[in-house]
């Protein structure tokens, strides 16, 4: 039973992570607009507000290297379920789910676990956006992070996504990201970034769920 308990809360957790991802274009998998830039130990914290909803603190972050591939790093915070961390080797942006090569997940102080990506690809083919960019100009823009001198992009697909960039910032140089329910802003940035999931994973393995009694005959 604990061990269903745990797969149960994993599953919570990457709902938690496809919704809040979702408000930026992909239905799967973390996805900024912008481009992504890897340089390992680079990190950024962003402040998520969801209309009707409370606050939540995502921090994204490059941790490591494997070969030409990178360990990129995403780190909630907030709700129910309270820190949960997936931790994906990628071959390049990690919002096209073609790129993932291995997915770790870890939910709260349950044991981390590693995830198939085919769970990760299910509903997502990384597919490119179709629709249009629109280089708004240059803006000075204040955020808590502090204020910056950032190029105002807009993304006009199935929603609007503006999207305030500055390229010192790593990994996607976002700023500021604000869609017609969702707003997202930068609470600090920096170097050094070290993994936190410290632990051997355990693979994954679906367990059996328990039969219901024999019905009387």
């Amino acid at each position: 039973m604990k061990k269903i308990v745990c797969v149960i809360s994993i599953f919570l957790a990457l709902s938690m992570f496809n919704l809040a991802y979702a408000q930026f274009g992909q239905t799967s998998g973390p996805s900024f607009h912008g481009e992504f830039k890897p340089v390992v130990g680079g990190w950024s914290e962003y402040q998520m507000t969801t209309k009707g909803g409370s606050p939540s603190k995502m921090k994204i972050a490059v941790v490591g290297k494997e070969g030409d591939a990178y360990w990129y790093e995403t780190v909630m915070e907030g709700g129910r379920q309270g820190r949960n961390i997936v931790k994906m080797l990628v071959s390049g942006d990690p919002g096209d789910t073609k790129n993932v090569k291995r997915m770790i997940v870890k939910t709260g102080n349950d044991p981390a676990m590693e995830m198939p990506v085919e769970m990760m690809q299910q509903s997502s083919k990384g597919q490119a956006p179709s629709g249009k960019v629109i280089d708004k100009g240059t803006e000075t823009i204040k955020v808590p992070a502090g204020s910056f001198k950032t190029q105002h992009m807009q993304y006009q697909d199935v929603e609007t996504v503006d999207t305030w960039v500055y390229k010192d910032v790593s990994p996607y140089g976002m700023i500021k990201s604000v869609s017609k329910d969702t707003e997202m802003v930068l609470l600090g940035y920096g170097t050094g970034a070290k993994t936190l999931i410290t632990e051997t994973p355990q693979k994954f393995e679906m367990p059996q769920m328990p039969e219901g009694r024999p019905r009387r005959k």
